[in-house]
């Protein structure tokens, strides 16, 4: 099919098609269109579909036109973009259509494209970015230890002397002002020393108890404050494993000592800063490359984008009534910031020819192995998924562009000791 196409630039994502179709080449598709709407004609003294060409062209002459258009102008434009080589990323806003029986068809097509982005000359120096080395220090160590130790505690019953921590089965009986029980109003409960509502001032009249002893106070158990009595009929208390050779074996079968389990537990806390340090230092450095070139987001990427957002909070808050509009405030700056940097990223793979082979993937999950051994199983499990090699892929990528924007960047390192981040953040 011959089809006269004018191509308009409105701007920089946006384009207009001006698209016109002679009647002989599209002669076919309106016969087409018309035996479609005369099979659904039913008119006395004619069977269904059986109506003359002569009565269904003087009669329904407009159904025939308007399901030509409808159904053939969407094809049209389809060959139209080919012709062009142009890929939208919206529905089209078809416009300004011309056409009647017998004559040329010829409309306009309005749509949005992913904008070519032109890249600056890349040079040393370009952007100047921080990057923070986090220092650990012993007392992390020994909290994290301890953390690990008393999620390994055990419940062990306890006769006499509650402290801070202890659980309490209790029962608890609502008093009336003068300090009689209410009928009615007795129930078993389990409770902790410490949480809430038994805390500060309440917790101190549950410490130094033994099974048997009675505790009466006014509480607020969730309906306001009441006086209540608790009886104490059992005191659990998590009572963490003792640190030992033993206990490091459990843990980590190839640790040998307590010494050299301490020292691996070091290195974690140390590998997970290097890993938040790294997701600064990349996140900055990708928002200093975003600043300097730009890029032009097309309406409807920007908009399709904010709707993903909204539909995902919704489904997460079960499809409770939410402010879309706040939504989109809040997500605004967030989603117009991933979609420059995939624009970006984009664009500097095409320029570069940046690629990860599928050799790179294995070689990658072959030192993985290597280097996790006692964790073979689960990583040959997790990368049998083709989804998760993808995203293994995707991630080698974002490695060697990162590594090619390094290049052109003056890192400034600084040290952060976390002792002084904890301190700032209990202020």
């Amino acid at each position: 099919m011959n089809l006269t196409i004018k191509s308009k630039k409105i701007n920089d994502y946006t384009y207009e098609l001006f698209i016109k179709a002679n009647w002989e080449d599209i002669k076919n598709d309106f016969d087409a269109a018309k035996k479609k709407v005369a099979k659904e004609i039913k008119l006395p003294g004619f069977r269904k579909g059986k109506v003359p060409e002569n009565i269904l062209l003087s009669q329904y002459i407009n159904s025939v036109e308007m399901g030509f258009v409808q159904e053939f102008c969407e094809k049209y434009y389809i060959m139209a973009l080919q012709k062009e080589k142009l890929t939208p990323i919206n529905q089209a806003q078809l416009k300004d259509i011309d056409f009647s029986y017998e004559n040329d068809l010829s409309f306009k097509s309005e749509f949005e494209i992913e904008p070519l982005l032109k890249l600056p000359k890349f040079k040393k120096n370009m952007v100047s970015v921080e990057r923070i080395s986090f220092v650990s220090n012993q007392e992390e160590v020994d909290k994290t230890i301890d953390n690990i130790l008393n999620s390994q505690a055990k419940a062990e019953q306890i006769e006499k002397g509650s402290k801070d921590g202890d659980f309490l089965i209790v029962d608890m009986q609502e008093l009336d002002d003068s300090g009689l029980p209410i009928i009615g109003k007795k129930e078993k409960k389990y409770i902790a020393i410490g949480q809430d509502p038994i805390i500060e001032d309440k917790a101190k009249s549950f410490i130094s108890k033994n099974k048997g002893d009675k505790v009466v106070i006014k509480i607020d158990m969730g309906e306001g404050e009441k006086n209540y009595e608790f009886s104490i009929e059992a005191i659990q208390r998590r009572v963490p494993p003792k640190l030992d050779d033993e206990f490091v074996k459990q843990m980590d079968p190839n640790c040998k000592n307590v010494n050299e389990w301490k020292k691996n537990v070091h290195r974690s806390i140390d590998n997970e800063y290097k890993r938040k340090s790294d997701e600064m230092f990349n996140s900055s450095l990708i928002d200093q490359f975003v600043k300097i070139v730009n890029p032009v987001l097309p309406t409807s990427m920007l908009e399709n984008y904010l709707n993903n957002i909204v539909n995902e909070v919704k489904q997460n808050q079960k499809n409770q009534e939410v402010d879309e509009n706040q939504i989109r405030e809040q997500y605004k700056q967030f989603a117009e910031n991933n979609l420059k940097w995939f624009l970006l990223r984009k664009a500097i793979i095409s320029k570069n020819e940046l690629s990860v082979s599928s050799k790179d993937v294995d070689d990658f999950i072959k030192e993985a192995l290597e280097k996790n051994e006692s964790q073979k199983a689960e990583i040959e499990r997790f990368y049998k998924k083709e989804s998760n090699k993808n995203k293994l892929s995707d991630d080698l990528l974002d490695q060697k562009i990162i590594e090619m924007l390094k290049e052109h960047s003056k890192i400034k390192n600084k040290e952060q000791r976390t002792s002084e981040l904890q301190g700032a953040q209990n202020l």
